[in-house]
């Protein structure tokens, strides 16, 4: 036995243990340390970090002016670099309050906020190449959004920018969202229904905790969060493994009850109500662009019951009832259907259900079509 562990040896067991922790913890420490060390050279996903949303601040943005990677899934399955503007929406434009060239305001969700695509394969991006000079395209959107929060965004565009026109991308998962019973999403605004059918819109503040705002400056953690999904690992519901995939449809579930319905056309019908007064333009200059039931293209078997569902039945709904208040209407499944015909590409990616490049730069031609190009750089008004 040598010196050392005599020594060792002859200690009261109190300090044995004592010992024991303390080596135990700076051995986690020292693997802490390596690990943080070992994400900062990984693109991991940064964040776009919401600002606090309240009455001084009541419009959902993100910290302005910051570049940042946006990635996926542990093993990086989609890396990009994303910026956030002056204004604090992801756009590689800064956004220009007196701009004299005509300007369409382009608001959605995830889809046109679009973390996954390079800007210059966005909808927006696209168009604001193609228009040069000419005209601006300024893009106001976040994941999570709902039909409540399109109207508020519009309402500050039209504040702040004074838009000539407008496109709303409408995807499966917009109406439960506008609806404050099934959603409440922080940061957003939400529909409330009063008992004489009238809506409320209500607003669910946000405020960053302190642990959130310390956990985005460690590599590690936003791995850990944003990448990993370590929160949606510990809640994993064992009774959900093995569900059929058949129950989805779009991002929704395929199935609905009358209740649901009801919920749904009432917001879809009170956002359409809402959208003139929201934007201050003609309904002749507010387009609705309506995403695709994809997987009815991919899986023409299931067509007739996919069309069927939920978003299928919505889908066709929010057309007429757009088309009814005058507003242009362009229905992506027929574009997405033209153009798997042709080329037998997907429109989002294998490992994310986000549009891809490809989807985005049909809807740009087709947002062309129907928004029309500017003629000239002069003064809009």
């Amino acid at each position: 036995m040598t010196e050392e562990e005599r020594l060792v040896a002859s200690l009261p067991l109190r300090k044995k243990v004592l010992y024991a922790v303390i080596a135990s913890l700076l051995a986690i420490c020292g693997l802490l340390v390596l690990a943080e060390l070992a994400c900062r050279l990984l693109p991991i996903n940064e964040g776009l970090r919401t600002l606090p949303v309240n009455a001084e601040n009541p419009i959902y943005r993100f910290e302005p002016n910051r570049t940042s990677s946006w990635s996926r899934d542990w093993n990086f399955s989609i890396v990009n670099r994303v910026r956030v503007n002056n204004a604090g929406f992801v756009n590689d434009q800064d956004y220009v309050r007196e701009g004299q060239r005509p300007l369409l305001a382009v608001i959605g969700d995830s889809y046109i906020e679009a973390g996954m695509v390079p800007y210059g394969e966005t909808v927006q991006g696209r168009l604001a190449a193609a228009w040069g000079d000419r005209g601006r395209v300024y893009s106001f959107a976040a994941s999570g959004a709902g039909l409540t929060q399109y109207l508020t965004w519009a309402e500050h565009a039209r504040d702040t920018y004074r838009p000539d026109s407008y496109l709303f991308l409408n995807i499966a998962n917009d109406f439960a969202e506008s609806l404050y019973h099934r959603g409440r999403s922080p940061g957003f605004h939400h529909f409330v229904r009063l008992p004489d059918d009238r809506a409320e819109v209500r607003r669910v503040d946000y405020q960053p905790t302190l642990l959130r705002r310390l956990a985005r400056h460690s590599a590690l953690a936003m791995y850990l969060v944003l990448n990993v999904k370590i929160e949606q690992v510990v809640k994993l519901n064992l009774k959900e493994l093995g569900a059929p995939t058949q129950r989805w449809a779009a991002n929704i579930q395929r199935d609905g009850t009358q209740e649901e319905y009801a919920d749904y056309e009432w917001a879809a019908r009170t956002f359409l109500d809402r959208l003139p007064a929201a934007t201050g333009v003609a309904p002749d200059r507010i387009v609705i662009a309506i995403d695709g039931l994809r997987d009815a293209i991919y899986e023409p078997s299931q067509a007739a019951v996919l069309m069927d569902s939920v978003w299928g039945r919505m889908r066709r709904f929010m057309a007429v009832e757009a088309g009814k208040r005058g507003f242009k209407v362009i229905d992506m499944q027929p574009v997405f259907e033209a153009a798997y015909r042709r080329d037998g590409r997907r429109f989002e990616f294998p490992t994310d259900t986000n549009w891809n490049g490809h989807a985005h730069g049909l809807l740009a031609e087709a947002t062309k079509v129907a928004v029309g190009v500017p003629a000239s750089a002069n003064a809009k008004r």
